[in-house]
């Protein structure tokens, strides 16, 4: 069953940053362009590195172990068909963001 998780503070994340959260024994990667907000599960689907370290290009999530490229709207590897990374609905709400796990 999903539900609606409460993560952080809007201001923890501002534009441009990101925030990895541990939520029901995932780590949800969070990102915030400055025009969308984005979250996934913070690990490639290659060989599990966490992608919190990656460069963010747009909307798309670039691996620095190996440069394999998750797209953040579809989750879907840009790279490698097949392969692909869990993505979450996303709201800011209250001053606070949500994320449905």
């Amino acid at each position: 069953m999903t539900k609606w998780e409460k993560m952080c503070p809007v201001e923890e994340i501002p534009a441009g940053g990101r925030k990895v959260v541990p939520a029901n024994s995932l780590d949800i990667l969070i990102f915030n362009t400055g025009k969308r907000w984005y979250a996934c599960a913070n690990e490639c689907p290659h060989l599990g590195e966490p992608l919190d370290t990656g460069e963010l290009q747009g909307h798309v999530v670039r691996c620095n172990a190996h440069g394999y490229k998750m797209d953040l709207s579809t989750g879907n590897c840009v790279t490698e068909a097949g392969l692909g990374v869990p993505i979450f609905p996303i709201e800011v709400r209250d001053g606070w963001v949500w994320v449905k796990i």
